[in-house]
């Protein structure tokens, strides 16, 4: 079942052409890595999908409902539901600092869906002890490790209950033990099955754990396929440069 479809999308900030003709779809239950070199657009894409930023031309559609057709978007109300089925982790946490970790999980919860404080905590508590964090529901954010910030956020973005779960660069603020933290929270999403799409320089995550690789360089999607496809036999000349490798040698 496709979940998401994407057509020509585009995007520039003033004279500056950030993505030029990006295309994909995501099915649903696909782990899919987004890989590529700084500046390729990726984090932009991953920011359109979910309308913080707005594109200026493509069409997104989201469980067949058009977000956007041909750059003209949907009206606000459509627009706001058809992103309510997508949750984002950013790489910066964005956690409440004034908020405890119960607060961040259980406030958001109940302003979108009009829960009770008993079934928003009832919930938080099953999501928290799902990252590991039980016992964390009354401290405040400044008093955790980044990767806790991390999967505390994770927790917040599954309150929801969304389709799909977007990354952008989870990890990449993380040092190595940190980020081992976070990537086995993101390998038990993708074994329940958890439909997701992750902008990751993690390379071991995107060949261990996702089903398909979109490589991303000078604002379009210049190979995808499988991991085996794209790291051991690349196509494009700027994929294999990019795995520091001749095209058809193992990455």
């Amino acid at each position: 079942m496709e979940l998401i479809q994407v057509k020509g999308l585009k995007k520039s900030f003033q004279d500056t052409d950030v993505l030029t003709n990006v295309s994909f779809s995501v099915n649903k239950g696909d782990v899919i890595a987004v890989i590529g070199p700084s500046g390729a657009g990726k984090s932009t894409m991953l920011r359109c999908l979910i309308n913080l930023e707005q594109v200026d031309g493509g069409t997104i559609t989201v469980e067949g409902e058009t977000l956007v057709g041909d750059g003209t978007y949907s009206e606000h109300v459509k627009v706001k539901n058809i992103t309510s089925k997508m949750g984002m982790v950013f790489q910066s946490f964005n956690l409440f600092p004034h908020l405890s970790v119960r607060k961040n999980l259980t406030m958001p919860f109940m302003q979108v869906k009009g829960a009770s404080k008993e079934d928003a905590d009832r919930l938080a508590e099953s999501l928290i002890g799902k990252v590991g964090l039980s016992g964390k529901m009354d401290t405040m954010p400044s008093t955790l490790s980044g990767g806790q910030k991390q999967r505390v956020a994770i927790a917040r973005a599954l309150m929801l209950n969304p389709d799909i779960m977007l990354f952008d660069e989870p990890t990449s603020a993380l040092d190595p033990q940190l980020t081992a933290e976070v990537l086995n929270v993101m390998k038990q999403l993708a074994a329940d099955h958890m439909t997701m799409l992750v902008v990751t320089h993690e390379m071991s995550f995107a060949r261990d754990v996702a089903n398909k690789i979109l490589f991303m360089c000078d604002g379009e999607i210049a190979e995808e396929g499988t991991p085996e496809e794209v790291f051991r036999h690349p196509k494009d000349r700027r994929t294999a440069e990019f795995f520091g490798t001749s095209s058809g040698n193992r990455a």
